[in-house]
């Protein structure tokens, strides 16, 4: 036969081959009493004791067998049964009641079984040979076997069974009368006991393995259930660290930006200090030395030379040029229109002065419902034009550059867009560098008063700056009426 025939014909065998069971799991020698849980062994305990529930059913019906004299050809019970039953009764309440909270164990439960097959045995013999009987606890005695014991210690049981079948047979007057006509009766009940622990072996095998299956998807749940109550622990730790870091993070970013705003503000007071000291004191500086320039003019006009004449006309010339640049850089550093007249005056006036010396063109347009905002605001948006318009000078290159005022009904947005040479955010460099340092201070002036600043160029197609700061509506309609 070739080996592939032989593998086929072994499968085929283990397919026949009948499903083993494993019994319970009891305790076997040398195990002490913490070898199983408190629940296993309540568990086993339970199983001990519905044996002794079964025992105590089949003395009742051994007694109702006599009575009703279930066997036609049995002879009347001897004198003896009574006193049988009641030992059987009290074996089973002490052996399969009291004794497993004891002992339980494997030996136990095999040892109660072949007391209960000497019984069973000695109570149909004293009933007078209820075969019906003998061949109904029989059956009880394997099919408790192959639900509590593995299949070596169920066949053992049956052997046993069969020993004490074999045993009552020379005293039983029915086969002594005649045994050639009952041999075939005898060995008919022999593999019916067999048959029998076979089948309810098979049974209880697939009751054991969907137990298994049971205990086992339960525990994988339990398992899993404890899992996802620390992967939920774990989660809700993870949650609470991290809305500690962003209560930090906030409460540090208000810091920061109470501590932006700080800053901004005493520079601001120190362009109005500096300001005002341009004004009040070198303005009036440089006044005074144009009034002496022209003193001494007057008085050289009659005799002074012409080159002294020349010279002072110079000088007046400077002080001139010297005191419009420092009015100029007076009203940049702190421009009074922005305080008296808001933000639009302010902010055409510094275009117009931006760009009047210069071949740039400039526009300013204004969309939506003009009205006054919080100082705040209004500075805000006057320093990010007036970065963004030097940075057009010094860098773009621009021959136009385009200012647009939007007031939208919940915010204000600043828009200068030119049509210089762009930059590449992305890109390196010198240049790049100081215009990232003036978007910067942009971005930081829109952030104190909670707006942002976007930044879009590219080389050769100019550069836009928009700045958009969000407006509380009802605030701003006051403010509004207000002007």
């Amino acid at each position: 036969m070739k080996p592939s025939r032989l593998h086929a014909a072994a499968e085929a065998a283990q397919r026949l081959r009948p499903p083993r069971t494993q019994g319970l799991d009891w305790p076997r020698r040398g195990e002490g009493r913490s070898a199983r849980g408190d629940a296993e062994r309540a568990r086993l305990v339970h199983y001990d004791r519905l044996m002794g529930m079964a025992h105590a059913v089949a003395v009742a019906v051994a007694a109702v067998a006599v009575w009703v004299r279930i066997d036609f050809m049995s002879q009347p019970a001897t004198g003896w049964f009574g006193a049988l039953l009641a030992v059987t009764l009290v074996f089973a309440a002490v052996w399969h009641w009291l004794l497993p909270s004891v002992w339980c164990s494997h030996t136990k439960v095999v040892l109660g079984l072949v007391i209960d097959a000497a019984l069973v045995t000695g109570v149909v013999h004293l009933t007078g040979y209820h075969m019906s009987l003998l061949v109904f606890l029989y059956y009880l005695i394997v099919i408790a076997a192959s639900l509590t014991l593995g299949t070596r210690a169920m066949y053992g049981i049956c052997a046993v069974i069969s020993l004490f079948f074999l045993a009552i047979l020379p005293v039983d007057p029915l086969f002594t009368a005649a045994p050639v006509d009952h041999l075939g009766h005898v060995a008919l009940f022999v593999l019916s006991v067999w048959l029998v622990a076979l089948a309810s072996g098979a049974a209880a095998s697939q009751l054991q393995s969907a137990e298994r299956r049971l205990v086992d998807a339960l525990a994988t749940q339990r398992e899993v259930a404890a899992a996802n109550m620390q992967l939920s622990a774990d989660l809700a730790a993870q949650l609470e660290a991290t809305r500690a870091l962003a209560g930090s993070l906030e409460r540090q970013r208000e810091e920061t930006q109470r501590l932006a705003d700080m800053v901004i503000r005493a520079q601001e007071e120190e362009r109005g200090r500096v300001a005002r000291e341009l004004h009040d004191e070198a303005n009036q500086l440089l006044a005074a030395l144009m009034t002496t320039v022209d003193t001494a003019d007057a008085l050289s006009a009659d005799g002074g030379s012409p080159a002294l004449r020349d010279t002072l006309a110079r000088l007046r010339r400077l002080a001139d040029a010297a005191l419009g640049d420092l009015q100029r850089i007076a009203t940049e550093l702190r421009p009074p229109a922005l305080d008296e007249f808001g933000l639009l005056p302010a902010l055409n006036r510094h275009v117009r002065d931006r760009v009047a010396a210069s071949g740039l063109h400039a526009d300013v347009h204004v969309e939506g419902r003009r009205r006054r905002m919080p100082p705040a605001v209004e500075l805000a948006l006057y320093r990010i034009a007036q970065e963004a318009l030097a940075n057009v000078q010094k860098h773009a290159g621009a021959g136009r550059v385009h200012v647009r005022l939007r007031f939208l009904p919940d915010a204000v947005r600043l828009d200068v867009s030119d049509d210089g040479c762009g930059f590449d955010p992305a890109a390196e460099g010198a240049e790049v560098s100081r215009v990232g340092l003036g978007l910067a201070g942009m971005r930081e002036r829109a952030s104190i008063v909670g707006g942002s600043v976007d930044v879009s160029s590219q080389p050769g197609g100019g550069t836009r700056v928009s700045a958009r700061i969000p407006l509380d509506p009802a605030g701003a309609e006051l403010v509004g009426a207000a002007s």
